[in-house]
C-alpha cells in the first residue's frame, strides 16, 4: 500500500555527586592545557548578539531560575543566576562558533566564564558522528523541545575558560573541557534548547568540566539557560494540527509535551486547523497557521499541510497508525516528531499527528 505526506503552501539532578572528580585528573589537565591556541579569524561575521536569561527550572519550588550549575559537596542545588549587576552574553558566529561570556552568580560566588562552541552541526550530522540527542527525564523536563529543530556543538578547549572569586576553596582559574569527554553529548541550541525552561523560548543546555589549572582537580558545569536577541533574523515555531475539541491532547494522555493526536478516524476525507505556539495545548497562546487534509481511503493514508502563505515551512513530520500514539525506538509511546511514520496496509480506525516547524517571515 502507498503511503505519502503531502506539503502544500496556501496562495492566501538532578544526580546528586560530588563536584571534585579527582579520576584522571593529571591526564584530563595536560590533554586540555597543551593544546595550542587556534589563530583568530578576523573575517568571522557576528550573526546574532544575545542576552543571557535564567532558565525558569519548570517553576520547581525548590530551584531556583537560574543559567548555569556548579554543585558543591552539601550544597547540591549550586545553581547561578544572572542578574543584580551580573549579565553573560551569547554570540553567534557565521563560521559555526558561539561565544558565551560574561558573570554569573551564587550567594557571592562569582563565576566569570569565557566558553567557545564550535563545530555546528544538524541532529542528523551529529547523529552520523555518533552523537545523541540528551532530553530532562520526562518528569523533571518542561520544555517544549524537538530535537530535529537544534544545532549541537562540542567545547573550543583551546580558548574556554572560567575564573571563580568569592568563592572560597575553589577560587582560582579553570580551563573549561567538554562532557563527556566522549562527545556522545553536545551543546544544544535552538527552540526549547534550554530544556529546564517553560515552552520553547530559544535556548542553550550543555555539560562540561572544569579543571582548576593549578591543582588539576576536574567540577562538573551544566549550562542552562534561554537568550534575548535584538536581531535575531526570523521566529520558528512548531506547531501541530487540532480536533474541533482539542480532547486529545498530549499532556492528558501521559506526555508533557503539548500537541494532539487526530482521531479514531474511519475511512473518509477530513480537515483540521493547526495551531503554532499554543503551548499546554492552550490555542489562546498560539496562532491558527493553516489547515491539514486527511484522506484514508481504502488502506492509504495522505496528509496535505496547507500553511498559510505568511509563514515559511521548515519541515513536517506524519504520524498515522492503529495506536494512538507511534512506539518509539524504545518501544515505549512516544510523541517526538522525528519518530514519525505512516504505517502500511491500515484497517479499521487509525489515528493521525500531523506537525510542522513554521516561521514567520
Amino acid at each position: 500500500m502507498k503511503k505519502c505526506a503531502l506539503f502544500v503552501l496556501s496562495i492566501s539532578l538532578l544526580l546528586f555527586s560530588c563536584e571534585v572528580d579527582n579520576v584522571g585528573k593529571e591526564a584530563l589537565l595536560e590533554s586540555v592545557s597543551g593544546k595550542g591556541q587556534k589563530a583568530k579569524n578576523t573575517d568571522i561575521k557576528l550573526l546574532k548578539e544575545c542576552k543571557v536569561i535564567n532558565a525558569d527550572r519548570c517553576n520547581y519550588s525548590n530551584y531556583a531560575a537560574s543559567s548555569f550549575w556548579w554543585p558543591k559537596e552539601g550544597v547540591p542545588q549550586g545553581l547561578f543566576s544572572v542578574g543584580n549587576g551580573y549579565e553573560m552574553s551569547y554570540l553567534e558566529y557565521d563560521d559555526g562558533s558561539i561565544n558565551i561570556k560574561g558573570q554569573t552568580e551564587l550567594d557571592g560566588c562569582i563565576a566569570t566564564i569565557d566558553l567557545w562552541l564550535v563545530g555546528k552541526t544538524n541532529l542528523e550530522d551529529w547523529i552520523d558522528k555518533g552523537g545523541l540527542f540528551k532530553d530532562e527525564i520526562e518528569s523533571a523536563s518542561c520544555s517544549e523541545v524537538l530535537a530535529e529543530l537544534l544545532n549541537y556543538y562540542t567545547v573550543d578547549e583551546t580558548r574556554s575558560n572560567m575564573t571563580a572569586s568569592g568563592c572560597e576553596e575553589r577560587d582560582g582559574n579553570y580551563y573549561i573541557s567538554h562532557r563527556p569527554t566522549d562527545e556522545r553529548y553536545g551543546f544544544q541550541v535552538g527552540p526549547g534548547g534550554a530544556l529546564f525552561d517553560s515552552g520553547d523560548d530559544y535556548g542553550v543546555s550543555g555539560w562540561a568540566s572544569a579543571i582548576n589549572k593549578e591543582t588539576g582537580e576536574s567540577h562538573i558545569l551544566d549550562f542552562n539557560f534561554t537568550i534575548g536577541c535584538t536581531n535575531d533574523e526570523k521566529s520558528c515555531e512548531t506547531a501541530f494540527a487540532r480536533g474541533k475539541d482539542g480532547a486529545t491532547c498530549f499532556i492528558g494522555n501521559g506526555f508533557s509535551r503539548w500537541g494532539w493526536t487526530l482521531g479514531p478516524l474511519s475511512e473518509g476525507n477530513y480537515t483540521y486547523e493547526i495551531y503554532a505556539g499554543a503551548g499546554q495545548c492552550d490555542i489562546n497562546k498560539g496562532n491558527l497557521v493553516g489547515t491539514v487534509d486527511v484522506s484514508y481511503q481504502m488502506g492509504d493514508v495522505t496528509v496535505t499541510y496547507n500553511i498559510d502563505n505568511t509563514f515559511t515551512t521548515e519541515e513536517t513530520h506524519t504520524y498515522a497508525g492503529n495506536l494512538m500514539f507511534p512506539i518509539g525506538n524504545n518501544g515505549k509511546p512516544t510523541v517526538a516528531p522525528g519518530q514519525y511514520s505512516i504505517s502500511e496496509n491500515l484497517s479499521g480506525e487509525i489515528y493521525v499527528i500531523a506537525h510542522a516547524v513554521v516561521c514567520a517571515d
